[in-house]
């Protein structure tokens, strides 16, 4: 191995560690604030359909300026300062919490602000992977990276159902603000020269274009966003009620509801480990098939989910082992494909159009899911997710990307 492959296996690293250690945080935070707003704040289906769009209303409204300046600027900087920043807001929540002074509207206030950083920090950290990883060990450095996410997936929500029947849910969340402080000192460590940005006239509305036209053009793109984008209205209505439906339909405790999505997490990590295998084996086109049909198949699943505490629990489990390995091959499949055919110029503006046109439906659906569940009852939202990315992965078997054995090269998209 040469100095500079090992070079970039070593930078690979830091970022890899660091990832993986903010997102066990990250998965404490995912049960802990919820709970935090149904324990502690008492909400209903209506507010936490709120608290989770406002949480992911900052990709509608800035992802693509986001996109369009992380272009012009060096990525890394950019990772350190919104990791520094989420873990100086999500402090505020055990801070007001002590003080007897935490409200429902300062969960939504601060989810929206750490929702605004995640969309710096994500476009962000997918256009800087490239200048760490040559390009066809992309989807098997996604795969690293998805996988260590996955078992956090596992270890963070049953150690936040432990926190919080200790320390109560607000106090669980210091976990995760210490996991963004470490984040960012590994990727500070990183030494590798980022690669000069490009330097260009400055056109918003023609970058703007670019970016769209990069994506939504792009004839391999184009319909795996506007299918993924509809899979993801539906399972958004059935993520941001999950706890709730915990809670109050199935009167699951938060040591329950930690080792269920402890279950989920296993699914996300099998998932990750034989995404690129079965990207070689069944094909990348295949592989999307498959996870629309697990992930959707899983929301059925929950939906059924009832009787005592551990038969409840059981099936929510499998639902959730099921839909999570289905969003893994996603996770690991999708940022892969679209480095693969864009060139690294374009790569922030195409991934911060695909956070707007695809992550743009979750506060959408978090709103819609909470509306349906006002209405209807905590199960409703659960089964029309599952029925709208069925819907989605018939719109997609019409294309010819879903029979695509492999992504084309760069040069030939």
């Amino acid at each position: 191995m040469g100095a500079t492959e090992s070079r970039r296996d070593t930078d690979f690293l830091k970022l890899w560690v660091g990832q993986s250690v903010s997102v066990f945080g990250n998965q404490v935070t995912l049960v802990a604030l919820p709970l935090t707003a149904v324990l502690v704040l008492d909400a209903g289906a209506a507010e936490m359909g709120l608290l989770r769009a406002l949480e992911m209303v900052p990709i509608l409204l800035f992802s693509l300026g986001v996109g369009v300046w992380i272009d012009r600027v060096r990525r890394r900087p950019l990772i350190v300062a919104s990791n520094l920043g989420r873990a100086l807001l999500l402090g505020l929540v055990p801070a007001l919490a002590v003080a007897g002074l935490l409200r429902i509207e300062h969960l939504y206030a601060i989810g929206f602000a750490v929702g605004t950083l995640e969309v710096v920090f994500v476009i962000a950290y997918q256009a800087y992977l490239p200048s760490l990883v040559q390009r066809d060990r992309l989807v098997d450095a996604n795969s690293r990276l998805e996988m260590s996410n996955s078992a956090a997936q596992i270890g963070g929500p049953a150690t936040a159902g432990v926190l919080v029947s200790i320390l109560t849910a607000p106090i669980a969340i210091l976990l995760d603000v210490a996991s963004f402080v470490v984040a960012a000192l590994a990727v500070a460590s990183i030494r590798r020269p980022e690669p000069e940005p490009a330097r260009r006239p400055r056109d918003l509305a023609g970058e703007l274009r670019e970016g769209f036209a990069g994506l939504l053009g792009h004839p391999v793109l184009r319909p795996v966003v506007l299918a993924t984008s509809a899979g993801l209205l539906g399972f958004s209505m059935y993520i941001s009620l999950i706890v709730l439906f915990h809670v109050r339909a199935l009167g699951l405790d938060s040591v329950a509801i930690g080792v269920v999505f402890a279950v989920g997490g296993a699914g996300a990590l099998t998932g990750a480990a034989l995404a690129p295998r079965l990207a070689r084996r069944l094909g990348i086109g295949p592989s999307f098939i498959l996870a629309f049909v697990l992930a959707s198949c899983g929301l059925l699943v929950t939906s059924q989910a009832a009787g005592p505490a551990v038969v409840a629990a059981t099936i929510a489990a499998t639902g959730q082992f099921s839909a999570l390995f289905g969003a893994s091959l996603f996770n690991v499949n999708g940022p892969a494909l679209r480095a693969a055919v864009t060139p690294a110029q374009l790569l922030g503006r195409v991934n911060a159009t695909y956070r707007f046109v695809v992550w743009g439906m979750f506060p959408l659906g978090a709103l819609l899911g909470g509306a349906v569940g006002e209405a209807f009852g905590l199960r409703a939202p659960i089964i029309a997710g599952a029925v709208i990315g069925l819907i989605a992965l018939i719109g997609f078997l019409r294309s010819p990307v879903s029979r695509m054995r492999e992504a084309p090269r760069l040069a030939e998209a």
